[in-house]
């Protein structure tokens, strides 16, 4: 189980993350939660500032702009963060947190390498462990959609399906199909 900490209103990243298939995923926005033992692959937390949360596994979404959550207090935490926020970026280097970048540079984590109007091409530049300890190796997906997509949720969403590793529902994919209304 991965809780997903996304922090305020964040629709679309949570319809992406349902697009991709067979998981299971429990939303809410609780500002004070424990979440331990078996449960759904993801928790996806909404909560504009979480108050205090526990869990195992977390991934902290953190958009341009807002701040990192406080208050979390999880065995295994990294963000995911848009990486043309410097702010972010250096709190993140003082809380010795671990990251992956999400942005349209070759030094991102993930990136684009093409993006067109209904299409796209995720780039992991570098291998990434997931939760579970599978390692990821760098890739390209194509991604293929009919509602345009920012950028940020896209890579994010890639992001916390690689952090699943053997549950990931993009494991062995070779195309993400993203249908009108779940993104």
């Amino acid at each position: 189980m991965i809780v997903v900490v996304a922090g305020g209103e964040n629709r679309r990243l949570r319809e992406l993350l349902r697009s991709a298939g067979a998981l299971s995923m429990l939303c809410t926005d609780a500002a004070q939660a424990s979440f331990c033992g078996d449960g759904p692959d993801l928790i996806f937390l909404s909560a504009r500032e979480p108050l205090r949360i526990s869990c195992e596994n977390a991934a902290l979404v953190v958009r341009r702009g807002a701040g990192l959550p406080s208050g979390i207090e999880c065995e295994n935490q990294i963000a995911i963060v848009d990486s043309a926020d410097a702010a972010v970026r250096e709190h993140l280097a003082r809380r010795r947190l671990p990251a992956i970048t999400c942005g349209l540079s070759g030094a991102d984590t993930l990136t684009l390498s093409s993006l067109t109007a209904d299409s796209a091409m995720i780039a992991l530049q570098r291998q990434i462990t997931a939760f579970d300890g599978t390692k990821t190796d760098p890739f390209e997906l194509p991604v293929l959609y009919s509602q345009r997509i920012e950028t940020f949720d896209l890579l994010a969403a890639a992001a916390v399906f690689c952090l699943m590793g053997r549950r990931s529902p993009l494991s062995g994919s070779s195309v993400w199909r993203i249908s009108a209304g779940n993104g």
